[in-house]
Order: C-alpha cells, then structure tokens, then sequence
C-alpha cells in the first residue's frame, strides 16, 4: 500500500474529459515528478489530491483514508501540504512574519503571541531557514526578495505546516540557473524526510532530484519508471519529450 493512493480518478466538465481513468501509487519517502504537455492535468491532479477540485468519479486514498472529494483545509489538516506555481507569500510581512503566519494553527491572537516565542517555533524557524537558505533574511521584507528567495520562503512556510505529504507546482519556473541548482539541493536534502510530488516541465531539474517520474498525457497515465526509463520510452519521446532527448 502507498502512502497515497490515486484509484481511476476522473475529471470532467459537461463532454470536456480532464483526467481520464488516472491511478497512481507514492510510495512515503520518494519524489515523485509528474510530468507531461501543456494541458495533460497534471495541476488538476493536484487539485484533485488537495479537494480544491471534486472529482467526478475514482479516490484518493492517503494512508488508507478515503479522502475523496473533502473540503481543502480537512486534507490539509490531514498533512498534505502544497506549494502553488505563483508565491503566494505576504509580500509587505518579513520572511519571519510570513514563517509566523504559516506556523500558527490557530485564529487566537493572543495564543499566537505565545506560539511564536516559544522554543517549538524558534528550532522550526531555524531548521527551515537554514534549509531554505533565508537566515540572514528573516527581517527583510517578503516584497524585497528575488524571485528564488520568493519561491524558497513559499516552500519554507508550506513546511512550517508539518505536512506528511508536499506538492509542489512548477518550483523552479522563471529561476536563473544558479537558484535552480540551489533548489535541487534543497529537495534532495527535503525528500531524506518527507514524502513529495513535484510537477515540473523543467527535465534538466527532474533528473537532479526524481526517484520516480509519471508521465501524463491527456489526463492519462502514460508512463512511470525512473527517468532513464522514461527519457528512452519511444511513446514519451513522441508525445513529450520530442528532440530533447538524444
């Protein structure tokens, strides 16, 4: 059994078939990237996984819970944590007060004055700041940083939630080479602990940090395997991956 389970999940809107008969099996502690053209469903897959969207018919297991169709803030609850493809940091908070934000579970102002000095969030705080690479920006301005300091803080406050499970969309798009290199370093160092699904379009990136690669093509499953598997499939190749690979 996986840690998530995705059984012949369906998408549609009136005759518009979105996912079609889709499954997929992540194994707790893989990294899994799901990858595939424009308009293959991999961001409603995503959604499906997170209840932003309600499938039409299959489920979603996580742990052997029947997930299906819950509301977001349950499945989050339950500790699958996303990180969607444009930042959604506060940009006129600190990369320490966007930490806060992320870090508390609770609307109890008073309870968040007291969560946010305590030791628990303190060694949090450095943990992810260390890992993100953001310590010496925790005073700065959200709004001030680059754009791969924007996307590492949205990573950081996904994981300041704890979540069992993280899915990332499209992290290194619009990243110069240098914080793409950086951002490797951080999901291979992530994935030692937790379990993730990236969707990426960037091949050079996936074959730095994927254990699995799923390859979606119209809302279907059209290959899996390691990325060696998957770059020497002819059906990939044709569909997908084109001349890029030699």
């Amino acid at each position: 059994m996986g840690m998530l389970e995705i059984r012949d999940l369906n998408k549609s809107y009136d005759a518009i078939h979105i996912i079609n008969g889709f499954s997929l099996d992540v194994t707790e502690l893989t990294l899994c990237c799901l990858v595939g053209p424009n308009g293959a469903g991999k961001t409603t897959t995503m959604d499906l996984i997170t209840g932003r969207q309600k499938p039409t018919s299959g489920q979603v297991l996580f742990y052997g819970d029947d997930i299906t169709g819950l509301d977001e803030h349950e499945i989050a609850r339950r500790g699958i944590g996303r990180k969607f493809q444009v930042p959604a940091v506060l940009k006129d908070l600190s990369v320490r007060e966007n930490f806060q934000v992320a870090y508390s579970r609770t609307t109890n102002p008073l309870r968040n004055i007291f969560k946010f000095h305590s030791k628990g969030f303190e060694r949090k705080l450095d943990e992810i700041g260390t890992l993100a690479g953001l310590n010496e920006r925790l005073d700065t301005q959200a709004g001030l940083l680059s754009h791969g300091e924007t996307q590492w803080l949205e990573i950081g406050m996904v994981l300041m939630q704890d979540p069992r499970l993280l899915l990332m969309d499209e992290p290194v798009a619009g990243m110069t080479e240098i914080e793409i290199e950086k951002t490797a370093r951080i999901f291979n160092q992530l994935k030692k602990t937790h379990t993730l699904i990236v969707v990426e379009h960037d091949m050079g990136f996936v074959r730095e940090i994927a254990d699995v690669v799923t390859v979606m093509h119209m809302g279907s499953l059209l290959a899996q395997g390691t990325i060696s598997q998957v770059e020497s499939n002819p059906r990939v190749k044709e569909v997908y991956l084109g001349n890029e690979v030699h």
